[in-house]
């Protein structure tokens, strides 16, 4: 297959613990949807690495469904189960003890859809802290994280609201600007791995989702489907009773 006919797929791996709305994950996937990639792929995550949060998220499947009801009028946008299979290939015969102490990181992940579909150009979006962290070596095999999608990279910030933190905002500046410099590669067009700014992007959190009591404020978080959803899971501190 020639490079024009390769597709280009970028996965947006996330907790979705739950997903948010214009502000979060829905203006993230909408402005990679816009850009150049055949194919925008959800990985909802299936089991967090950090052994002190596993157990404390929300179901996989009730994630899953509420990010294809947030997804679902985007056209490019899948979501998939991939960590969920990667993670059961892996535990396959291990007896329940090895099980609990099974890490399947991004890289196994990414092994597995390379491997199953060649031809294709995946590229990875995470946001700018959580790509400062992987070009520091702070992840699991951070070396084949980034030769497995060609280092191809989307880091998304977030436009500042004000100017209180513009000395931290410099240094965060800085930093990512040395780890892009690390890691990418620059052939005659452009750089492998692209910042963008996403002018949507506010400050909400799925964490600020899950303490959130006021369903008033809860609307301004989370599209109505997920509201909806999370209303008659009876999921989070919205339904615990007051």
């Amino acid at each position: 297959m020639s490079q024009q006919q390769r597709k280009r797929v970028c996965l947006f791996g996330t907790s979705a613990d739950p997903p948010t709305g214009q502000g979060g994950h829905l203006g993230i996937a909408q402005h990679l949807a816009s850009m150049d990639f055949d194919e925008v792929r959800i990985l909802p995550v299936y089991r967090h690495m950090f052994g002190n949060k596993r157990g404390k998220q929300a179901p996989f499947q009730a994630r899953v469904e509420m990010c294809q009801l947030l997804f679902k009028d985007i056209p490019n946008v899948v979501v998939s189960e991939t960590e969920r299979i990667c993670f059961q290939k892996a535990a396959k015969g291990l007896e329940e003890e090895q099980k609990a102490s099974l890490r399947v990181g991004t890289a196994d992940v990414l092994d597995m859809v390379t491997s199953a579909e060649p031809n294709v150009d995946f590229t990875i979006a995470l946001g700018a802290d959580t790509f400062i962290d992987l070009a520091s070596g702070k992840w699991r095999r951070t070396e084949d994280v980034f030769r497995l999608v060609g280092y191809r990279m989307v880091v998304f910030r977030r436009l500042s609201e004000d100017g209180s933190n513009e000395n931290k905002s410099t240094e965060k500046d800085h930093l990512l600007q040395e780890s892009i410099a690390k890691w990418q590669l620059i052939n005659s067009t452009q750089s492998s791995i692209r910042v963008i700014q996403i002018p949507t992007l506010t400050n909400v959190s799925s964490s600020a989702v899950r303490r959130c009591t006021d369903e008033t404020m809860m609307k301004e978080m989370v599209s109505s489907d997920v509201l909806e959803y999370i209303q008659q899971q009876r999921m989070y501190k919205l339904s615990e009773p007051h």
